[in-house]
């Protein structure tokens, strides 16, 4: 989910011929969205063929590395919005049509939010539809916290993606901190880097009964645990 971890596999030539064609086909969906000029260049190397030149160069396009979902509707920042989400990056990118058709490209970053839940709407079966899907976000807009829902069927997609993006800068994070106690042995163990507590997210599952609950308990932001198996 962290696009600049690509360039380590660069020295790979079967990681190369892996990244190539799976940036090739997301460039032919639509998810990777060069500018007009890179396009044509990006054609020109994919002739060559000169794949790292090509590689290089996609990854200063939109939305390289992320994944893109299906359109859906969102509360934000209205109700009767529908988005495009395109998530990576340590972000959830958001192109938002608002019920008055105006577009709006909004980018909610995942330090920025608290917690995130997925919920079960109900079921309509006989119409094609199997299944409602809600994957709500605790967000930090401008110092307010505010529940942000993404009605989407892919919503276990999504928060698996949260969860990948998660786990990436942990692992980051762990990798950075071991450095700086190899380049400075003599600094105090108390004074590492470590994670906050805004940056530890909860995810999990809840169904319909949840959103009648009270919010007084502090255990509402403990949802039940899923394993990674369901996501």
């Amino acid at each position: 989910m962290d696009p600049s971890l690509d360039k380590v596999l660069m020295d790979c030539r079967t990681s190369v011929n892996l990244l190539y064609m799976q940036v090739v086909q997301e460039l032919e969906m639509n998810w990777v969205k060069p500018t007009e000029e890179q396009r044509q260049k990006l054609l020109m190397l994919q002739k060559a063929p000169n794949k790292l030149k090509f590689l290089e160069l996609v990854r200063e396009s939109q939305h390289y590395g992320y994944i893109q979902l299906v359109p859906c509707s969102c509360d934000y920042p209205e109700v009767g919005c529908t988005a495009t989400i395109h998530v990576g990056n340590n972000e959830i990118s958001c192109c938002i049509k608002l019920p008055s058709n105006q577009i709006k490209e909004i980018n909610f970053k995942i330090n920025r939010i608290r917690c995130w839940q997925v919920t079960f709407l109900g079921s309509v079966l006989g119409h094609g539809l199997d299944q409602f899907l809600e994957l709500r976000i605790e967000y930090n807009e401008s110092d307010k916290w505010r529940w942000i829902v993404f009605n989407t069927k892919q919503a276990f997609l999504l928060s698996s993606c949260l969860k990948k993006i998660i786990s990436e800068q942990l692992m980051t994070t762990t990798k950075n901190d071991q450095e700086m106690q190899i380049e400075h042995p003599e600094l105090d163990t108390a004074k590492k880097v470590s994670i906050r507590p805004s940056q530890i997210f909860h995810s999990g599952f809840k169904s319909r009964k949840w959103l009648h609950s009270s919010r007084s308990n502090e255990d509402d932001c403990v949802f039940e645990k899923i394993s990674e198996e369901d996501l």
